[in-house]
C-alpha cells in the first residue's frame, strides 16, 4: 500500500484546495468509455474525434457523422471564459472568525464574508449536491445598481481566452465588458455563478432569482441552459409598488424565475406547492391551547374555539372561518359535498364503519372514481361519516396547510362561494402585492435605522422556503446575495414555528457604504455598531444577530405563557452563524509565480512559510482542511491532543509527529466510538520527518485502513 497523496510529482506545495473540474472528471469518463475518441496533440491538446466517437456509438449509421451548423443558443462573446472562470483552481481560503460569529460551536449555519464565486468555489468541495433551496436577489444590472462583482479582467484570463481561441479583438472586447453594464458582461458574470450554484443543489433542489425587466428575458435563457428547459417551474410576479419615474407604463412589479435541478424527482415526491391562508395558523395555535386545556373533549373545545372567534376583531383575518365548528388533529373543518355536478352517482358502495351497510348516496354522485382511492381518502381522514348510513358521507375541507401524505387533492377543493372570494381579495392584498414598505419598515424596527432601501420581506421569502421543501425541515438554504440577511431570518423565523433544524448559508460581498448617499446606514455601521470600516456586510450580521435574539426572546415568552417547557425532543432554536472570511493563500499566491520570475530567495521564502508552524495559522489550517475532506464548516473539531492530533468528523489529522505507539492506541480508542474514525489525515507541510510518514504508513496498514483512507495534505 502506498501513501496517498493529492500533490502530484513536482509539486509538493501544492495548494491546499484543489478540485477536478466537472470538465476533468468528464473527460476521464469520455477516455474510460471511448478510449480511440480522444486524443493528444503534440502540444497537449486534447480534441474529440467525433468520427470515431460516431462510429463507437452507431457503426451502423451510413450518414456517418451529423454536423448541425444552425441551431437555438443563447451566445455572447466572452462564454466561453465565463465558463472556465466557473471551475479555475480556487485561488481563495477560508478565516474562520469566531470573534464575529455568534454560537460559534454549537450553530450550522455560515456566514461568508467576500466574493460569491470564489465562496461558491469553495463550497463545492464540502456541500456538492447538499443544498435543498436557493434564493438570490442578484445585481439588476441598471444605472442605478451599485454593482461592485467587477470579475476584474487579469492577465492570465487572457492567455486562457488565446488558449480558448479567441482573436485579440474579441479579448479587448471581453476585458472591456467585466463589470460593465452591458448583457454580455452581465451573462459572464452570472454565468459562473449559476453552474456552480447548480451543483450544489440537491437533485430534488429548487433555485428562486429576483429579477426585473432589464434583465428578465436574458436570465430566463441563460437559465434553461444551465438547468435545462424542462426544469422550467415558473416565471412568478412580484408585485413592488409604482414607480412614479415611468415614462410610459408605470410597471410595479419584478419577477421570480424558479427552476429544479430536476423536475422529475419534484414530480416523484408529488409536491404540491400550497400558500397558507391567512388567519389558518392562528387557528391552529388556538386549538392546540385549547387541546392542552380540554383533552379530548371535542364538544368543550368547539364551544371554547367559537367563543374565540366571536372576541376576534371584525378585521382579524381568522375571523371569517368561525364556521369551521369542529376540529380534529388536522384542525379546524367544515362539511363539504364531495360530489361533482352532473354525476351519475358511484359504481360501487361506501360502506358505514358502524352499520357496516350501504352510505346513502348524494344526488350528485362522488367524486372519486376508484374504490382504491374513496378508501385512501378514508383512511386520511378526509372522508367522513355521520351516525349511521342513512346519510351520506362527506368530506372535510381543513383551512390549516395540508401535511405532505395527505397531498394530491383536486385543486378546486377549498373554494367555495362568495366567501373564498373575498378571501382571494385579501391575500392579494396582504401577501403576494404586499408594497415593499412592509419590509423597509421590519428592518428599520430591527435595527433602528433605515439602513436598506429594498430588503426583501421575510415572510415571503419564508414561503418560499416551505414550499419548495414540505415534509424536509432540515434543509440547507443558500443566499450568495445575501444583501441585509432577509433569508437568513427567514430560516430561523421557520424553525422557530415548527420546530424545524433548517440551516442557512449566505454570503455578502463587503461592498463599502457611500457616507454621503448613504448617510444613515454608514453612521450606523461606524457610530452605532463601532466598526472601522463600514461595509453591507456588517449589516447583514447585525441583522441576523437581532433577528435571533428576538426570535430566542420570543420563544421564551411563549413557553412561559404556556406555562410549561418544551418537550424534550424539541430541538434548540438555531439562532447563531458562524463567521469566514474568504482571504488571500499566500501560499498558493507565491506558487503561481511564472517560474522565470522566482528566485532562490522566493523558493525558500516559500518553504520556510509553510514549513513554520505558527499559533495563528492553525485555525485557518483546521478549518481550510475540513472543505478538503469535504466536511461542512460546521463540523465540530475535536482536539485529542494540542497542536498534534484533531478529530474532524471520522478523520484523524496529523498536525505534528508524535510516538507511533501512541498513534496507534488513539486510533484504537476512537475506532471503538459509536462513530469511529475512517480515515487518516497528514498535513505534511508540519510534518517533516521522513520515518514519521514511513511509520503512519505502517500504522494504518495495520489497522486495517485502505489505501485512499491514509491521505497527505497540504
Amino acid at each position: 500500500m502506498s501513501l496517498h497523496t493529492d500533490a502530484p510529482a513536482g509539486h509538493a506545495n501544492k495548494a491546499l484546495l484543489d478540485m477536478p473540474s466537472p470538465a476533468a472528471h468528464k473527460l476521464e469518463a469520455l477516455r474510460q468509455l471511448f478510449p480511440q475518441a480522444v486524443e493528444t496533440d503534440a502540444q497537449g491538446h486534447i480534441r474529440i474525434n467525433a468520427s470515431l466517437l460516431q462510429l463507437a456509438l452507431d457503426p451502423a449509421n451510413p450518414a456517418g457523422v451529423q454536423v448541425e451548423e444552425d441551431g437555438f443558443e443563447l451566445r455572447w462573446v466572452g462564454k466561453r471564459e465565463a465558463y472556465h472562470s466557473a471551475f479555475v483552481p480556487v485561488q481563495k481560503i477560508v478565516q474562520p472568525a469566531p470573534e464575529q460569529s455568534t454560537n460559534w460551536d454549537s450553530t450550522g449555519n455560515l456566514l461568508i464574508k467576500g466574493d460569491n464565486l470564489d465562496a461558491l468555489r469553495l463550497l463545492r468541495h464540502s456541500y456538492f449536491g447538499q443544498v435543498k433551496l436557493i434564493y438570490i436577489d442578484p445585481p439588476y444590472n441598471t444605472q442605478s445598481d451599485a454593482f461592485v462583482y467587477r470579475d476584474d479582467f487579469t492577465a492570465k484570463q487572457g492567455e486562457v481566452l488565446a488558449h480558448l481561441g479567441y482573436s485579440a479583438d474579441n479579448i479587448e472586447y471581453i476585458k472591456n465588458i467585466h463589470g460593465a453594464r452591458t448583457h454580455s458582461g452581465w451573462l459572464s458574470f452570472m454565468y459562473p455563478r449559476l453552474l456552480l450554484a447548480k451543483d450544489l443543489m440537491r437533485d430534488d433542489g429548487v433555485i428562486f432569482i429576483s429579477i426585473d425587466d432589464n434583465e428578465q428575458a436574458q436570465l430566463k435563457l441563460l437559465c434553461d441552459e444551465v438547468f435545462g428547459e424542462e426544469n422550467f417551474i415558473s416565471n412568478l410576479i412580484w408585485e413592488k409598488g409604482r414607480k412614479n419615474d415611468a415614462k410610459f407604463f408605470s410597471n410595479g412589479h419584478e419577477y421570480m424565475l424558479v427552476y429544479a435541478k430536476a423536475q422529475s424527482h419534484l414530480r416523484a415526491e408529488n409536491t404540491l406547492w400550497r400558500e397558507e391562508k391567512p388567519g389558518a395558523r392562528d387557528i391552529w395555535e388556538q386549538y392546540l391551547t385549547l387541546r392542552q386545556r380540554h383533552g379530548s373533549n371535542d364538544t368543550a373545545i368547539e364551544a371554547d374555539l367559537q367563543q374565540w372567534f366571536a372576541s376576534l376583531p371584525k378585521a382579524h383575518p381568522a375571523k371569517k372561518w368561525s364556521r369551521y365548528k369542529r376540529v380534529d388533529g388536522n384542525g379546524p373543518w367544515r362539511d363539504r359535498d364531495i360530489s361533482w355536478p352532473g354525476g351519475g352517482g358511484p359504481r360501487y358502495d361506501v360502506v358505514h364503519p358502524d352499520t357496516l351497510k350501504p352510505c346513502a348516496v348524494p344526488e350528485r354522485g362522488w367524486i372519486y372514481a376508484s374504490v382504491e382511492e374513496m378508501q385512501r381518502q378514508i383512511e386520511l381522514g378526509l372522508v367522513a361519516f355521520r351516525a349511521d348510513h342513512t346519510e351520506p358521507p362527506f368530506r372535510k375541507a381543513h383551512i390549516r396547510p395540508l401535511p405532505q401524505e395527505m397531498e394530491g387533492m383536486p385543486e378546486d377543493a377549498d373554494s367555495d362561494d362568495e366567501a373564498d372570494d373575498e378571501l382571494a381579495t385579501q391575500v392579494r392584498g396582504s401577501y403576494f402585492y404586499k408594497q415593499s414598505q412592509v419590509s423597509v419598515r421590519h428592518l428599520r424596527e430591527l435595527l433602528g435605522k433605515k439602513v436598506f432601501n429594498n430588503p426583501k420581506d421575510v415572510d415571503e421569502v419564508a414561503r418560499l422556503l416551505s414550499y419548495a421543501s414540505p415534509g424536509d425541515s432540515s434543509a440547507i438554504a443558500l443566499d450568495f446575495f445575501a444583501g441585509s440577511g432577509t433569508t437568513g431570518e427567514a430560516v430561523m423565523r421557520l424553525n422557530a414555528e415548527d420546530g424545524g433544524t433548517r440551516r442557512f448559508i449566505l454570503v455578502q460581498i463587503p461592498q463599502p457604504i457611500d457616507p454621503k448617499k448613504q448617510k444613515e446606514a454608514h453612521s450606523f455601521v461606524t457610530q452605532t455598531l463601532g466598526k472601522p470600516e463600514a461595509t453591507i456586510f456588517e449589516i447583514t450580521a447585525e441583522r441576523l444577530r437581532r433577528a435571533g435574539a428576538r426570535l430566542q426572546a420570543d420563544q421564551a415568552a411563549k413557553v412561559q405563557a404556556a406555562g410549561s417547557l418544551l418537550p424534550n425532543d424539541t430541538p434548540a432554536l438555531d439562532t447563531g452563524f458562524r463567521v469566514f472570511e474568504l482571504v488571500d493563500d499566500p501560499d498558493a499566491l507565491i506558487l503561481q509565480k511564472p517560474l522565470a520570475d522566482a528566485t532562490q530567495a522566493d523558493v525558500l521564502a516559500l518553504q520556510t512559510a509553510i514549513a513554520t508552524p505558527q499559533p495563528a495559522h492553525l485555525p485557518r489550517v483546521l478549518y481550510n482542511l475540513l472543505l478538503a475532506e469535504g466536511l461542512p464548516l460546521t463540523t465540530q473539531i475535536e482536539m485529542i491532543k494540542e497542536n498534534v492530533l484533531y478529530r474532524l468528523s471520522d478523520v484523524l489529522l496529523v498536525l505534528h509527529t508524535l510516538p507511533l505507539n501512541e498513534l496507534t492506541d488513539t486510533v484504537r480508542r476512537l475506532q471503538e466510538k459509536a462513530e469511529p474514525v475512517r480515515a487518516i489525515t497528514v498535513y505534511a507541510p508540519w510534518v517533516n520527518d521522513d520515518n514519521f510518514i514511513l511509520g503512519i504508513h505502517t500504522v494504518a496498514e495495520t489497522l486495517g485502513f485502505s489505501e485512499d483512507k491514509l491521505r497527505l495534505r497540504g
